[in-house]
């Protein structure tokens, strides 16, 4: 139950409100959470991804943390949580365990749920580790479409590469176009199945008289015109993933087939007499609220949990400024290739991208690079210089900052500082390496790095 009794709101149907979200770290920091999360705490989300669940008890935003709790006991904590805004949210959070024992991840939710965790019911151990923990890599993801600019999808990076050695499964939701494949196959491509299969079944685009011949497979004779037996994709996802793309529109009976595949790890064909064995990482997304399905007995609300481990909300491009700059690039980088073009957006063409919600999101705004890029149309012109591909960036930082009267030698500072920065990201921070790149010694980077900041703590830039 969610309640909020100041300013004449009040709600107690959870149906009416969003849930909270907390993911965090082993030492309660936060690495993912959400809009409603932040509206609860009178924070703007961007702030709250900053923070570690002791700072907002420290700022007495609330009065105790039940993740540290959870993250002390190694265990499940469930308690109604006070904030500082008036809200009074019931909370369940979850400890995900390494093989050590210590804890590598805690999941904070507010939906309720009266039934049994057959996953957590064991003991303290979360979730069965079958590979062992990898270090995280610098990895962009950049060659799959995977562009992490802002700060909550430098996070889902985050989050990925520290569940992607695990086998538990994931919900990734979002709104339709913000990336939800792409992120799954990012997480496919960091685990210990990267060279397994990556199997995708759009449940939606499934005609329901068919969907469990294709699910499951069948046997020779099934049924008139199985002349032949077939696999499944569920089958054929083994050793690898599965991914379950718009799982809201499975039909409600496949659902409780595909619960008993989960909990058995086996399938049977249909026609079939004998169940065969699998092994796959089951990862599900859907642009919709499955809470509320579930609380209308629109979706089960067993399979809503076996599912549901590891929540990733992907955010609407509109709130993500930094990601449309980044995909801007990548998508003209692409077309052009593609295509055998030279071509670049003007500043204004730019500027005007960016203050379009694209509520179509990645998908749309990709839609529109290439037809820019094929029509030469909307103020897109040839490159000046075949080795510049970003000019547009560069013009619209240049148009921002003309007002502030800045020399050349300020600018040079800033453009200087930035190349450095990205270069010591390629070594990891190793100045040693990043310097034999640049071709200056390691005091220079330092140098360019302290005139940069002076620059900009000054405003002139």
């Amino acid at each position: 139950m969610i309640e909020k009794a100041k300013n004449n709101f009040k709600v107690q149907d959870i149906n009416e409100l969003p849930s909270t979200l907390f993911v965090t770290d082993g030492k309660g920091n936060i690495l993912i959470s959400n809009e409603f999360t932040a509206l609860t705490l009178g924070i703007s989300l961007d702030e709250l991804l900053k923070m570690n669940v002791q700072d907002l008890v420290k700022a007495g935003y609330y009065k105790r943390s039940i993740t540290m709790e959870a993250i002390e006991t190694k265990q499940r904590v469930s308690r109604t949580v006070d904030t500082n805004r008036g809200f009074h949210i019931k909370s369940t959070s979850i400890p995900i365990l390494q093989k050590d024992g210590e804890v590598q991840l805690v999941v904070t939710t507010s939906n309720e749920y009266n039934g049994k965790f057959p996953i957590f019911n064991v003991d303290p151990t979360i979730l069965t580790i079958n590979n062992k923990s990898k270090e995280d890599k610098i990895d962009t993801g950049a060659e799959i479409g995977f562009v992490a600019e802002s700060l909550s999808m430098k996070q889902i990076v985050k989050v990925c590469n520290q569940i992607a050695s695990y086998d538990s499964k994931v919900l990734i939701y979002g709104e339709s176009g913000t990336g939800k494949e792409v992120v799954a196959r990012y997480i496919h491509r960091k685990s210990d199945r990267s060279q397994g299969p990556f199997v995708t079944i759009n449940c939606a685009a499934i005609p329901p008289h068919i969907f469990e011949q294709e699910l499951f497979g069948y046997e020779k004779g099934a049924f008139a015109g199985a002349d032949t037996m077939k696999k499944g994709i569920i089958e054929l996802a083994n050793d690898g993933f599965l991914f379950l793309d718009e799982i809201a529109e499975m039909p409600l009976d496949l659902q409780a087939k595909l619960l008993r595949v989960i909990d058995n790890n086996e399938v049977r064909r249909v026609g079939g007499v004998q169940n065969v064995s699998i092994n796959c990482r089951i990862i599900a997304a859907t642009n919709r609220d499955l809470w509320k399905m579930v609380k209308k007995g629109m979706f089960r609300e067993d399979l809503y949990y076996r599912i549901n481990v590891i929540p990733i909300h992907i955010p609407p491009l509109r709130n993500r400024k930094l990601d449309i700059v980044g995909l801007i690039s990548y998508f003209l980088a692409e077309f052009n290739e593609k295509y055998h073009e030279q071509l670049v957006l003007s500043a204004d063409e730019f500027q005007k991208m960016l203050k379009l919600d694209w509520p179509g999101n990645a998908r749309e705004l990709r839609n529109y690079v290439e037809r820019l890029v094929v029509t030469e149309q909307q103020n897109i012109k040839q490159a000046a210089e075949e080795s510049v591909t970003d000019w547009f960036a560069i013009d619209h930082f240049i148009k921002n900052n003309l007002d502030k009267q800045s020399t050349l030698k300020d600018f040079t500072s800033i453009v200087e500082g930035r190349y450095i920065k990205h270069v010591l990201g390629m070594f990891n921070g190793n100045a040693t390496e990043a310097a034999k790149k640049l071709g200056i010694d390691r005091s220079v980077i330092y140098r360019k790095l302290k005139k940069m900041e002076s620059v900009l703590e000054e405003g002139r830039m």
